[in-house]
């Protein structure tokens, strides 16, 4: 993959924090680096971007693809945006964000070029290990060791919303001496599915992905206290927009914002939320499912 893959709801997530020349801005999944470069070029020198990942791979590509933008005004930091206000302090102790963008979820190079983490379902010869960061101490392997069938079913059920999570949960722990690879586990979840249900969804092995990746990173709980210590160092008036990719993310920052808004910490910028453009969606279907939801602190 030599390319950027393309920012999702670009446009739409640039209007919806409000950019100031002399501003102060993070970008909590800097990925690619496509929403972060296109802040920056919004910025006077008298601005700041701090953009943050806890994928080290990730930053490195950004730094050499990204190499002629080097400036002062941009920071770029390795770690995981749940620590936003404590980043913030840190590197800008005498300024609070005009504005803060999430992209939840995995990108398009995570899934090209994995580095042997295992993220795609395709990549039938990596290791299952679905980490972040290296730093992480749990690998989705040790999880199907570790975790009992009847946890690994609720696992499957809770995180991927999978309706035939008791049957590979199943599969899993009776073969669990011979997953070693993701071609391993793929091949027992495709066994454990029904024929029928093959034909007419996608991968049977997306849902049990996406429900061990969100487990072995912490995801859910990363965006709960993100939220929570986003818009607690905003400034006033302050923007806080956030890109889902699926229901359980979405649901949280869906509650959290409508929590702040009743309480009157905050209001909302839009009535339910931003979808992508029919035309975005044919240019990049990664983008379909994507809703872009923003708060402003009151």
């Amino acid at each position: 993959m030599d390319k950027i893959h393309i920012p999702v709801l670009l446009n739409e997530s640039l209007d919806s924090l409000s950019i100031t020349p002399d501003g102060f801005y993070i970008d909590g999944t800097l990925g690619d680096g496509g929403h972060s470069i296109e802040i920056l070029k919004k910025l006077s020198p008298n601005g700041l971007l701090i953009s943050i990942d806890q994928d080290q791979y990730a930053i490195d590509f950004v730094l050499e693809y990204y190499q002629q933008y080097e400036a002062a005004n941009w920071i770029i930091t390795k770690s995981n945006f749940a620590d936003i206000d404590r980043i913030a302090c840190n590197l800008s102790p005498k300024r609070n964000p005009d504005g803060i963008l999430l992209d939840i979820g995995l990108s398009s190079r995570q899934l090209e070029e994995s580095h042997e983490r295992g993220f795609s379902y395709q990549k039938e010869d990596e290791p299952l290990d679905m980490r972040m960061s290296n730093e992480l101490g749990v690998t989705a392997k040790d999880l199907l060791i570790a975790l009992s069938e009847k946890e690994l079913s609720q696992l499957f059920w809770k995180y991927g919303e999978e309706k035939y999570s008791k049957r590979i949960s199943k599969e899993i722990k009776e073969n669990i001496s011979n997953i070693n690879t993701v071609g391993d586990l793929t091949r027992l979840i495709y066994k454990a599915v029904p024929a029928a249900d093959k034909s007419i969804n996608k991968n049977p092995s997306r849902r049990v992905f996406q429900a061990l990746r969100i487990v072995v990173n912490d995801e859910l709980g990363s965006l709960e206290k993100g939220l929570d210590n986003s818009f607690k160092v905003l400034k006033q008036n302050g923007r806080l927009s956030v890109i889902t990719f699926h229901s359980l993310e979405d649901r949280i920052v869906k509650n959290y914002f409508i929590d702040k808004s009743r309480s009157g910490e905050g209001r909302m910028l839009f009535q339910k939320y931003i979808a992508p453009t029919d035309d975005e969606k044919r240019r990049n279907p990664r983008s379909a499912s994507a809703k872009l939801r923003t708060l402003i602190k009151n």
